[in-house]
């Protein structure tokens, strides 16, 4: 039987990969939140679309020097995706707490995260209000993955990529 679950969207549009989406203030200090709400919007030229709640620390850094970094961690950064994801960087060094080390990315000045296994680098063409979230659309300015785990334009078995499968509910998948 099939029914209605209008409220239900969210839980059906769920496993969603997992990432760090980090940020920087216009005095240079880095931001780090764990991230489930992304998806490319075109190939020519690359565009990916995030959404970050309004209120959010990310949101107004993103919003002050328009970029991003999306961050795709494996397996072993779980608790680290589970630390920040439960503070906001305007309270805490979600970094430290988290052990994450970090250097500022090739093409923009928001950090990536060492131990990560792809990187996709963003400068804001624009920012759309969506319910609670801000939806910044970015424009790709470079993208990187380790050969290891990426071969051929596809994750490979082994990568062990954390998803969200909803709420609090966080398990990682075999490429």
């Amino acid at each position: 039987m099939i029914k209605r679950i209008n409220s239900e969207v969210y839980h059906l549009l769920h496993p969603k990969m997992t990432f760090f989406l980090t940020s920087i203030s216009r005095k240079g200090v880095p931001n780090v939140m764990t991230c489930a709400w992304a998806t490319p919007v075109s190939d020519e030229p690359p565009i990916v679309v995030v959404c970050v709640s309004r209120d959010s620390h990310t949101s107004a850094l993103i919003r002050q020097t328009r970029e991003f970094v999306i961050n795709i961690p494996v397996k072993r950064q779980l608790e680290a995706l589970w630390i920040c994801g439960r503070t906001s960087g305007r309270d805490v060094d979600k970094f430290k707490e988290a052990g994450l080390r970090y250097h500022p990315g090739r093409m923009v000045r928001a950090p990536i995260i060492e131990g990560c296994i792809g990187y996709i680098e963003c400068r804001v063409l624009r920012c759309v209000v969506a319910g609670e979230c801000n939806a910044f659309f970015g424009e790709v300015v470079t993208a990187y993955a380790d050969t290891r785990f990426f071969k051929r334009g596809s994750w490979v078995d082994t990568a062990e990529i954390p998803f969200h499968l909803a709420g609090r509910k966080m398990v990682y998948f075999r490429g």
